[in-house]
């Protein structure tokens, strides 16, 4: 099984399952450590709510990701994952827990059904997704090999 990016992520529709309506659209993520995977996908849509936690993602299709409602839509006050644009770790400087600078994180490797990060992906690297220590404002953070 071909495990996703989540740069093929980016811009798909989130759709109800109990509507069959596109309700939000993904812009972003927040990732946690200890297991590594996404913590939360980030989403632009009209109504209140801009974080979808991954315990509501239903499936992650190739057309779009389905939830159960328009409830699964969470505001970021009410989750404890940082998933603000701040904290997107997407573009952000990678450095090891001995503050070497490694580059920059292009995109993330992740199993569709757990949120599970198999690897990080830099400019001619993949670092294991289970060095992940944490991503914040402004680094993403990685045990060192």
């Amino acid at each position: 099984m071909t495990m996703p990016l989540f740069s093929q992520t980016q811009g798909r529709g989130v759709v109800g399952l109990t509507t069959a309506e596109t309700l939000a659209t993904v812009t972003g993520l927040a990732v946690a450590a200890s297991p590594a995977r996404i913590a939360a996908l980030r989403v632009k849509t009209k109504n209140p709510g801009t974080l979808i936690t991954w315990n509501h993602v239903q499936a992650l299709g190739t057309d779009a990701i389905t939830v159960r409602s328009a409830d699964d839509i969470q505001s970021e006050d009410d989750t404890k994952p940082r998933a603000d644009k701040q904290h997107d770790p997407l573009g952000k400087r990678v450095l090891t827990e001995t503050g070497q600078d490694i580059g920059t994180l292009q995109d993330i490797e992740f199993d569709a059904t757990t949120g599970h990060i198999q690897r990080l992906i830099l400019a001619g690297q993949h670092i294991a997704g289970e060095r992940l220590l944490g991503a914040g404002s402004y680094a993403v953070i990685v045990a060192a090999p």
